[in-house]
């Protein structure tokens, strides 16, 4: 679909008036998150309930055997290394491979566990005026850029030509397959 200077020109308007809407909602709403850390031990305590409180001895602390601290990421460092040994040596590709995507998935989930996210306490007007911001500047970035579609639409990756030239495929080729007899001649 083409589109006449002065459309462009609005929409490129409208795309930055809505983005400016959209990054102001988020940035809004995003100043009533709070995000805190509790560490990666207390994160594995709560998740095993305790199990994971390390070993201080007999009795709790109780001095008769050293602490052995908490188990916890250090303990999936040893499968990422044998991965990555296995990897750089050639062997056990699929094994080398869980290895080292299991670890890095086990990492990821125990980062996430750790973080806190909470939300401060706002109005309910405040809290409509970051959704509407939001989703109207979304909705006017979506409009500017919907008048440039594809006009023929996504194109398939197998059959027919989705517009239908076939025929005209067909022509063309005899066309040229006549020529090329004529040139031998």
């Amino acid at each position: 679909m083409s589109r006449s200077p002065s459309n462009q020109a609005g929409d490129v308007v409208q795309f930055i008036v809505g983005g400016c809407l959209f990054g102001g909602g988020v940035f809004l709403f995003m100043n009533q998150v709070m995000v805190r850390s509790d560490g990666l031990a207390l994160g594995l305590r709560r998740s095993f309930g305790g199990m994971a409180g390390g070993w201080r001895g007999w009795g709790s602390g109780s001095g008769l055997l050293p602490g052995f601290g908490t188990p916890g990421m250090g303990l999936l460092m040893i499968p990422l290394a044998i991965g990555v040994c296995l990897l750089f040596a050639g062997r056990y590709q699929r094994w080398a491979r869980l290895l080292v995507w299991g670890s890095l998935a086990a990492l990821f989930v125990g980062v996430l566990n750790s973080v806190r996210i909470t939300l401060m306490p706002a109005t309910l007007w405040q809290l409509a005026v970051y959704v509407v911001m939001i989703a109207s500047g979304g909705g006017l970035m979506f409009r500017s850029l919907s008048g440039y579609a594809d006009d023929n639409g996504p194109r398939s990756s197998g059959g027919p030509d989705p517009r239908g030239d076939e025929a005209d495929l067909r022509l063309e080729l005899t066309e040229l397959r006549r020529r090329l007899e004529s040139l031998e001649r």
